[in-house]
């Protein structure tokens, strides 16, 4: 019972130690379904090696790049949308866990997961009720589950190890540890076993009954209860005790984050733990029911909660008052000099010293909702509020009322400016008034709607209203609109440096810089400036403008030189600290930035530097005519598809929103106002660099780059019009060809041999084969054309001239050599092949020694068998891919060539040509048997037949005596 009051003691004495230490030096983010997140039951985040933070919840998986949320269900793959555990394997694989199915992975080349569907070796590994993993050292993932069984996922298989434990009782293994290749240790709540060849080789009994483990850098470290124990893991698998702690606690869950431990008690508080020692280092959080922590690269700890989001723990950047609570609340007006001046939107003015006096001045008798604190200011003898339902004149010291604007006499309900040290200037909704605090009267006015004021450094004032800007002159309102289109907008703020440079923060998504009444820049509001409206302007030195709008804060830092203005912005948000998104008001007092924001006041020091890291960029949408299309490093593109949009994100996990520059082909960088690139590109190619901007303004190192290579049209390519001379050549030249063998064929005297016969049978058979097989290549040339194919009319082409220039030189000799005739057979073939849109396959072999340049053929003698399989057996199948092998071997006297297909058969084709018209009438296959018979060359054809005797295509087979010579 002592003991345990004493354990209560020091954990209450420790959290508030804890608790004011972390309040000086951490401050917590919250991130929950609001955000973006699916769901804000968290299991575990993990970082990959690009930089995302992975987030498993109960509804699907969210990929973070600091800036949006991600997110991955089972449209994306997954087996279920309820992912409760998730890892990082050695090969930087990412593994996720679902309850009761099978693992999946990412598959960054797709943006999918890849599950028990896609790679079905998932389907061996059972996961069970309840189920651990472990990343081995060696390569590869080792699960284990709930009812002793072991399974190793490596090199993309699965092995599978049934009731491994041998227990009587169920045992599950909570770690497997690779300490040699293919030799492991088992870690269970009842002991550690050696496990390797399928087989337990020792055990090694735990005293106590552990909870958890981790394995960090060849140390195990296993909880029960309160105690936690460090042990060495040797070479060869010896464990040695190196020492053990006890805490004033039970452990409720433990885990690694980065290079320490984190344990959470049972009342839900967050503790840090020592690798080397063991101790308890100062709580990340408490009294927040927590599954998991881990440590990013930037020191950050990002907690999984069961109910509240995911939560981050980072160095304190920014600091708010809502400690205080009275001001646990949205203020819109603020002014810090002496004390902190802060107006809220019900009519009051608090006032506090910044230690623990704290004042509530009522302007209202009553707390009026519409009595928004529009300004308050200091002037010499006063503090001046400027409200909805009146203004006033507050003292300094007692804070009491001096005097009221009310009613009519309100003389700033829109906006207040100082002026001088006596004169104030007011704007309401019809009129603008120059105030002197020290007589009280109005020395000047204008009629004007004021929605803001200003006054530059040579003191010109400047107004703004709904209608646009105006300058104040003496006696009449200057109207900007009329030189410039943008001022004829609603004017929200204006600002004047000590440069004499005029700011004007516009209610559209723009802010505007002028000199000397000219504008010399427009600064678009967006990407690089979050928000969509300016809320107010402040700056109270040469170079350097405070921003607020409704997203948050920024410091603008600009140089302008030679007339050339460039800028910088650091942005400040609510991952930085702010207490609320949308900045009402801007101070500076000695060096300390004041915020009044719509979720309380912060402050910070001017010169705050936030962590500046390198930002990995990296393209997430590709649209090419409009269409989506995958993620590649390089495209190749038609002419037509050239309009390109690229969209991409820079990884930071620190809060800030990264600025980008690209450019192409080894060009200028150019700075972009958003995350996007959209180009219309000629043909060529083009090489786009993008890189993003650290917060210092520098560019990141790492540049991600893709590839575009706009093809040229045909139409102006020189291989066009080089094919359509080659193939006007080639027509020419066949033209003058057939005209010579025609003349020939008259001049033959008839009382020639009838061998000379043959010769001249066989030159009319080419003079009838040749024309009908041209006219088909060309038409199917125009066709490719008429597709705009242009690939495969090039190769097409190229192959026809090859086959034409064959024909022209084989035309001359009846007896060519093997070799050569196997060489025209094959581009013959290819040339069919394309034709019919690869409808069929082909083979031609020689079979045992054979030298095919020293074996003679008559020339084109194989043609015509093979034209007619294609023509009436292969052309006609429906279902199947034709396939034609043609084998050569030597036979004693004999060449023995097969011709064989897998077509109609003659039956059938015989039917189809009756029926169909034909395209032309051949005697191909009459002379070749006449030349067959001549040569002394045996032609046997076999109807093939299949098991049930249906028709399975022919079978021709010649025998060329070896005798024949040229």
């Amino acid at each position: 019972m002592k003991r345990r009051f004493m354990d209560i003691i020091f954990i209450f004495l420790s959290l508030l130690y804890y608790n004011k230490l972390l309040s000086q030096t951490t401050q917590m983010l919250s991130y929950t379904t609001r955000d973006g997140l699916p769901s804000n039951s968290v299991y575990k985040t993990v970082l990959d090696n690009q930089g995302y933070l992975w987030i498993a919840t109960e509804n699907g998986l969210a990929k973070f790049d600091g800036r949006i949320f991600k997110i991955y269900t089972t449209a994306q793959g997954l087996p279920d949308n309820e992912i409760t555990d998730l890892f990082m394997d050695s090969s930087h694989i990412l593994w996720a866990i679902p309850f009761r199915k099978t693992p999946a992975y990412y598959n960054p080349s797709k943006d999918l997961f890849e599950n028990d569907e896609t790679d079905p070796e998932l389907l061996k590994i059972q996961l069970g009720n309840t189920n651990h993993n472990s990343i081995l050292e060696f390569g590869g993932v080792a699960y284990t589950n709930n009812e002793r069984n072991l399974f190793f996922y490596k090199n993309g298989k699965v092995t599978g190890y049934k009731d491994i434990a041998g227990a009587k009782r169920s045992v599950t293994t909570d770690r497997i540890i690779e300490y040699k290749p293919e030799k492991y240790i088992m870690v269970s709540s009842d002991s550690i076993r050696y496990f390797s060849n399928g087989h337990i080789s020792r055990t090694l009994p735990f005293i106590n009954v552990t909870f958890s483990s981790e394995y960090i850098g060849h140390s195990l470290f296993i909880t029960s209860g309160k105690q936690m124990s460090k042990y060495r893991i040797g070479a060869e698998g010896e464990i040695e005790l190196i020492r053990s702690k006890e805490f004033p606690f039970l452990i409720r869950i433990f885990c690694k984050a980065g290079k320490d431990l984190v344990i959470t008690s049972f009342n839900g508080t967050t503790y840090p733990v020592d690798t080397a020692t063991l101790e308890l280092k100062a709580p990340l959080l408490y009294n927040v029911p927590v599954r998991n922590v881990l440590e990013d690269n930037n020191g950050s700890s990002w907690i999984s909660t069961i109910d509240r989001g995911l939560i981050k723990i980072q160095q304190k950047r920014i600091s708010s008052l809502l400690a205080i609570p009275h001001m646990q609340q949205g203020f819109n007006a603020l002014l810090v000099s002496n004390k902190i001046y802060a107006g809220n939107i019900y009519g009051e003015m608090l006032i506090y010293d910044g230690v623990y006096d704290l004042k509530r001045v009522a302007l209202s008798k009553e707390r009026n909702v519409d009595g928004l604190v529009r300004k308050i200011l200091e002037t010499s003898t006063s503090i001046y509020v400027a409200c909805q339902t009146g203004s006033f004149l507050v003292d300094k010291k007692s804070f009491r009322i001096l005097k009221r604007f009310e009613g009519p006499n309100n003389y700033s309900s829109k906006a207040a400016a100082v002026l001088n040290d006596s004169v104030l200037l007011l704007g309401n909704h019809s009129m603008a008034f120059k105030y002197n605090v020290l007589n009280g009267q109005n020395t000047d006015s204008t009629l004007k709607r004021v929605t803001a004021l200003g006054v530059s450094k040579n003191k010109v004032i400047y107004v703004g209203s709904n209608e646009g800007l105006y300058r104040w002159d003496k006696d009449s309102l200057f109207y900007f609109g009329k030189k410039y289109k943008v001022f004829t907008y609603r004017v929200n703020t204006i600002r004047g440096t000590e440069d004499n440079l005029l700011w004007i923060g516009m209610g559209s998504d723009s802010l505007l810089v002028m000199k000397d009444d000219q504008i010399i820049t427009s600064i678009p509001l967006g990407d690089i400036i979050p928000g969509n409206v300016c809320k107010v302007l402040y700056s109270n030195k040469q170079g350097e403008v405070w921003l607020g709008t409704n997203k948050g804060l920024n410091k603008i830092q600009y140089h302008r030189k030679n007339g050339l203005f460039s800028w910088n912005n650091t942005f400040f948000g609510t991952a930085d600290g702010l207490t609320g998104e949308q900045v009402n008001d801007i101070f500076i007092h000695n060096d300390t930035v004041y915020i009044a924001t719509d979720g309380g006041i912060n402050y910070m020091p001017a010169n705050l530097r936030l962590p500046v890291t390198d930002i990995r960029t990296f393209v997430t949408r590709v649209v090419v005519q409009g269409k989506d299309t995958a993620v590649l490093k390089s495209y190749s593109l038609p002419y037509d598809k050239s309009d390109i949009s690229i969209e991409f994100s820079g990884v930071d996990l620190t809060g800030y929103y990264p600025l980008f520059e690209s450019r192409i082909n080894s060009g200028d960088w150019l700075r972009m106002d958003k995350s996007s690139i959209e180009l219309r590109l000629s043909p060529g190619q083009y090489i786009i660099q993008i890189r993003a901007i650290k917060r210092d303004g520098t560019p990141s190192t790492q540049t991600e780059t893709i590839v575009f290579e706009i093809k040229t049209p045909f139409w102006r390519d020189a291989y066009f019009w080089a094919a359509i001379g080659i193939v006007l050549f080639i027509t020419s030249i066949f033209v003058l060809q057939k005209r010579n063998l025609q003349k020939q064929k008259q001049a033959v005297e008839k009382v020639i041999t009838e061998k000379k016969l043959a010769e001249l049978e066989m030159q009319a058979l080419k003079a009838q084969i040749n024309p009908h097989f041209v006219f088909n290549c060309l038409n199917s040339i125009k066709g490719f054309i008429y597709d705009k194919d242009f690939k495969q009319a090039d190769k097409y082409l190229d192959r026809f001239s090859e086959l034409l220039r064959s024909t022209l030189d084989n035309s001359t000799s009846a007896i060519i050599s093997l070799e050569e005739e196997i060489k025209y057979l094959d581009n013959y073939l290819q040339l069919e092949k394309l034709r019919f849109e690869d409808k069929f396959d082909y083979t031609v072999r020689t079979i045992g020694e054979m030298e095919p340049k020293n074996v003679f053929v008559p020339s084109m003698l194989l043609q015509p068998y093979v034209e007619n399989a294609i023509r009436h057996g292969i052309r006609h199948l429906q279902s199947n891919i034709g396939e034609i092998k043609i084998s050569l071997e030597k036979e004693k006297t004999k060449l023995i060539c097969v011709i064989e297909d897998n077509g109609v058969g003659r039956e059938r084709a015989t039917e189809l040509r009756n029926k169909l018209h034909a395209e032309y009438q051949s005697r191909g296959m009459q002379l070749s048997g006449r030349r067959a018979e001549l040569y002394g060359i045996e032609l046997e054809i076999i109807d093939n037949k299949d098991g049930p005797g249906n028709p399975s295509g022919t079978t021709i087979i010649l025998r060329i005596p070896l005798e024949l010579k040229p």
